[in-house]
């Protein structure tokens, strides 16, 4: 429970340095713009709700989860529940302005604006959460020439999963004490196994005793009446 709750306030930790930037924003007026003709096809209606989540995801700068992104929607505007940014980011999803990944083991995912945005990539904590902008231009766009130019791209980014320090030391602690675990169970088993090998071989002890024993009296037996 302790370790559940550290990882909790690394976590908690990473929303609140999320925090929206006036000076980001690009791509957002191509994302509206999207975004609107997808709701009209569909006889959908914008909403002030949908506009501000939105707003809000193209002024960030690393990706994000429901939980912060809701978080931070509450923070900066009147409340907004749950279940309504969760579907908002669905509907951004399907419509190809938000982008969704699920790069951890546990099946969590998180989101990014998708629209506007250079070649990147991320350094995720698999188990944390945690995450780091990393300046992979160099790399991500040779990469990115490599796509079929039939191919209608995006978003180019790249995700390098891992450990974080403070993760892989609890990891590594985790595992010396699985080890431990199986090893005192198997030592328990070994002790069973020879309490269980003890007890048949004096059993077996104790019934040959007892069959000479029953020799013995059968052979006085057989000599008295002899006499």
């Amino acid at each position: 429970m302790k370790k559940h709750e550290e990882t909790q306030q690394r976590r908690d930790k990473i929303v609140r340095n999320l925090k929206v930037k006036p000076e980001l924003g690009q791509g957002l007026r191509q994302a509206q713009d999207i975004l609107n003709d997808y709701l009209k096809e569909r006889g959908m209606n914008q909403t002030p709700e949908r506009s501000y989540i939105l707003w809000v995801i193209y002024h960030l700068d690393v990706p994000f989860d429901v939980d912060s992104l809701h978080k931070l929607v509450c923070e900066e505007k009147a409340m907004i529940c749950r279940v309504t940014v969760y579907n908002n980011l669905l509907l951004f999803v399907e419509a190809g302005i938000v982008a969704r990944f699920q790069p951890f083991v546990n099946g969590s995912q998180f989101f990014e604006k998708c629209i506007g945005q250079k070649p990147h990539g991320y350094q995720v904590c698999r188990r944390c959460g945690a995450i780091k902008v990393l300046q992979m231009s160099d790399i991500i766009e040779p990469i990115s020439n490599q796509v079929a130019s039939s191919f209608h791209t995006s978003q180019v980014c790249m995700y390098v999963l891992g450990l974080c320090n403070s993760c892989f030391k609890e990891e590594r602690h985790d595992v010396r004490l699985r080890q431990m675990a199986m090893k005192l169970e198997r030592e328990k088993r070994a002790k069973d196994r020879q309490q269980k090998s003890e007890v048949r071989r004096r059993k077996r002890y104790t019934s040959i005793k007892d069959v000479k024993l029953d020799q013995e009296l059968q052979a006085l037996k057989e000599k008295k009446n002899k006499k």
